[in-house]
């Protein structure tokens, strides 16, 4: 109730950019759905601009233009959402989209990108993602990657990118 209530407080003081970290954490799928209408619904209304801040790639999809996904906070990929989540070049982000439910298949493992995050205040020289990608090669350990144009709308900071249909 309180979420509610302070998305509706900051959207009546008619702000022209809005930024929600994690807006709908914890609340149920029914009303996830209507705070993300009534927020989209004022923005368009409004002509707001709203950087939402999320781990949740279905809201993402659903409410964003463009994404920018980031690794120890670090850009490791950004593009228009939908060229980004149907053809993603860095493997973390393959790795997150692939970690969502499928409920077609409700029975199988939810898919998990092995291994753990870096100590954020020792981080490893070269590509912070390296000891859990299943690409990783030595240029990743000697060298960060530059963000960089794959296709289209989509950069990616990856030494060896997923090509477009390509799995990690």
């Amino acid at each position: 109730m309180r979420q509610r209530v302070v998305i509706a407080i900051a959207l009546l003081a008619r702000p022209r950019l809005i930024i929600a970290d994690e807006p709908t954490t914890a609340l149920d799928v029914t009303i996830q759905s209507q705070i993300l209408k009534l927020m989209r619904q004022q923005i368009a209304e409004k002509g707001a601009s709203m950087i939402l801040i999320t781990h949740d790639l279905a809201v993402v999809s659903e409410m964003a233009d463009h994404i920018t996904v980031l690794y120890c906070g670090k850009v490791v990929e950004r593009g228009r959402t939908r060229e980004l989540i149907e053809t993603p070049a860095h493997p973390y982000t393959r790795g997150l989209i692939d970690s969502i439910p499928d409920t077609a298949h409700r029975h199988d493992r939810l898919r998990q990108i092995p291994g753990s995050i870096p100590d954020i205040r020792n981080l490893p020289t070269g590509c912070n993602f390296r000891d859990r990608c299943p690409r990783a090669q030595a240029l990743c350990a000697e060298r960060e990657p530059d963000l960089a144009r794959q296709h289209a709308t989509l950069w990616a900071a990856c030494h060896f990118p997923l090509k477009p249909g390509e799995t990690a």
